[in-house]
């Protein structure tokens, strides 16, 4: 199974995307990002996570066990998420946006990003994939299903957020 399987695939994106107008995409949202910042951060989300797996994967002995804490921090954080309970800042570094942004440019930078995570994936190995590549700032170490679901889900919010 590819990686990305369980992602909102980019073409359905695109698709509700292509109904809107270029002043409707710029749209600030309750005077917070407008759509296409909300999905260029997803997309930065991704890559970022994609990036610090492919790093802190060449040491091996550097990873650790998911603990079962982890998984249940994991479960809590996106019911309160989801409930409005807990508002979260993203880190600056995924919140950073060019001047001009174009919904195409975008997705094809997504699309590509999804392809390399697709193609680095295959080949980890089994045992990486059940320890902790990934540190999560408020959740902690995920494995690479978590890790796949935090994506997933963090996905899904901002779809929610920006009425996609």
């Amino acid at each position: 199974m590819r990686f990305t399987e369980s992602f909102t695939p980019l073409h359905v994106i695109q698709q509700k995307l292509a109904r809107l107008s270029h002043a409707e995409l710029h749209q600030s949202q309750r005077g917070k990002w407008n759509i296409l910042q909300h999905l260029y951060h997803c997309w930065m989300v991704e890559r970022g996570v994609l990036a610090y797996i492919k790093l802190k994967t060449q040491d091996p002995t550097a990873l650790v066990d998911v603990l079962v804490q982890t998984r249940l921090k994991f479960t809590i954080f996106f019911i309160a998420l989801r409930l409005g309970v807990l508002k979260v800042k993203a880190p600056d570094v995924v919140q950073k946006f060019p001047n001009e942004m174009s919904s195409v440019d975008l997705l094809d930078k997504w699309k590509k990003t999804r392809q390399e995570a697709d193609a680095f994936f295959v080949n980890l190995p089994d045992n990486f994939a059940q320890k902790g590549v990934f540190k999560h700032m408020y959740i902690g170490r995920l494995n690479k299903g978590l890790t796949q679901k935090f994506i997933r889900l963090h996905l899904r919010h901002h779809l929610r957020l920006c009425r996609l």
